[in-house]
């Protein structure tokens, strides 16, 4: 070999070694690999499975983020489309069942549609729509379809979270592409959907184009009511900072798709509209909720048969809960509103709906999909050094891995609240990303305005 070519050759590794995207492919590999060997069994399946998955992907991402600045939207995007692709192909090769919803739920309230009748619903009609397109599509099955159709919403999180261009964005957006503890839950449930709907109205909010912001959350409240929450928080933020024009264009913007949606159907079957918002309120604490770990010590709440199940609480309990949940949502709101730049606002406002998900009493574990998306944006939006930052992304990486190893680890478990390590789990589940949701909170509030031509100019370079 001669000198020049081992030049080149030096020059090609060093340039090799510095490519964050290769780490990121050969993780996407791997994990599949990790996933094929698993199995079609996806339930109480060693929890030694999801944690190989995390720890290769953390790897990845951690050699990802020594040269995050070669960071590049276009192949990010395509990993997470390979990744994704495959990741449905290869369970459906396997022939993996996954929950029951896309299984029984959907296609039957997709085909009563389909048949001219109104289902009577847990969900709003923008996801029983949803139901009846992937009904049609998979020919009376929507287990396949679901699971394809999110894809493309997957896509929009990742270029929504990359597309608010600060210092983290970029590698933020490859964790939510990449991190594959939470791909189950998007497969097989349809939370992607309000999740990217809140990543593109936030980030249009934080561009002045409040009339499209509020478009784009009433898209997605009409299949998912919480990110009328960000709504909500926004608005009272432009009314606080006397932007009424501002305010009134978003509530437009949010109303068209809303009233679009609901005013047919208020119509049509009234009872069934309200069913949507309703249905659940019926139930009581579960002890896969966050609310139930203190409840466990403070009244003695224990678990039901199943720890998703009702739990045992005494009805005091079940209220407090409540006004639990409602207090902290209020308090989210309120720190939206108070917030003293747009950024801030934006990203309480975008975490306002975590916080729903999070202290809500009766908890299913792909809630994580939009708490995680929203922790990024927020993340992306107020965090200035990097030890921070990386404490947060390890927060939700600890909790989401949980989340996975109690769901699909213990599901098996006959009861599972029998098994003495589940408690500790379900608190590894909550508290790390509670910790990250709540530090974040206090960011926004700490955060310095800035001048008015500041903000002018981040809402023109974006």
């Amino acid at each position: 070999m001669t000198t020049r070519s081992r030049r080149r050759f030096f020059v090609s590794a060093r340039r090799a070694v510095g490519e964050p995207h290769l780490p990121l492919a050969l993780a996407v590999v791997v994990v599949l690999v990790l996933e094929g060997l698993r199995g079609r069994a996806t339930f109480a399946t060693s929890a030694a499975w999801p944690i190989a998955q995390a720890i290769v992907a953390g790897v990845a991402l951690a050699l990802a983020w020594v040269s995050r600045d070669r960071l590049r939207l276009g192949p990010v995007l395509l990993l997470s489309l390979l990744f994704d692709v495959a990741w449905i192909v290869l369970h459906l090769r396997l022939g993996v069942a996954g929950d029951h919803d896309p299984i029984d739920v959907y296609p039957a309230q997709g085909n009563e549609l389909l048949h001219g009748h109104y289902p009577h619903s847990e969900y709003p009609p923008g996801a029983v729509g949803l139901f009846a397109l992937e009904t049609w599509l998979g020919g009376g099955t929507a287990r396949t379809a679901n699971a394809f159709i999110m894809v493309p919403f997957q896509l929009v999180c990742v270029a929504g979270i990359w597309a608010l261009r600060t210092r983290w964005s970029a590698w933020l957006a490859t964790f939510v592409a990449l991190w594959p503890l939470n791909a189950f839950y998007w497969e097989f449930r349809f939370d992607l959907v309000p999740t990217a709907a809140l990543v593109a109205g936030v980030l249009l909010a934080r561009n002045e184009r409040w009339l499209e912001a509020g478009l784009a959350l009433g898209l997605g409240a009409v299949v998912k009511w919480t990110p009328a929450l960000t709504v909500l928080a926004l608005t009272l933020w432009l009314l606080r900072s006397t932007r009424v024009r501002a305010a009134g264009w978003h509530i437009v913007g949010f109303a068209i798709p809303v009233l679009l949606a609901n005013l047919p159907l208020l119509i049509w079957q009234k009872s069934e509209l309200t069913a949507a918002y309703t249905t659940q309120t019926a139930r009581t604490v579960t002890a896969e909720s966050f609310v139930y770990l203190p409840l466990h010590f403070l009244w003695n709440a224990e678990p039901g048969y199943w720890y998703f199940g009702a739990a045992d609480v005494p009805p005091e309990a079940n209220r407090a809960a409540v006004w639990f949940q409602a207090l902290a949502v209020l308090v989210a709101v309120a720190v939206a509103a108070l917030a003293r730049t747009r950024s801030s606002a934006t990203a309480a406002a975008a975490l306002t709906p975590a916080v729903f998900f999070l202290t809500n009493r009766i908890f299913s574990p792909q809630f994580f999909v939009l708490v995680l998306a929203a922790v990024a944006v927020a993340a992306a939006l107020l965090v200035e050094h990097r030890g921070e930052l990386l404490c947060i992304v390890a927060a939700c990486a600890v909790s989401t891995t949980a989340n996975t190893v109690l769901f699909q680890s213990l599901l098996g478990a006959e009861p599972v609240a029998t098994v003495p390590s589940w408690m500790a789990i379900s608190t590894a589940a909550f508290v790390p990303v509670v910790l990250a949701t709540i530090w974040l909170f206090v960011r926004t509030l700490s955060r310095a305005p800035e001048s008015p031509l500041a903000e002018r100019r981040t809402a023109v370079a974006m």
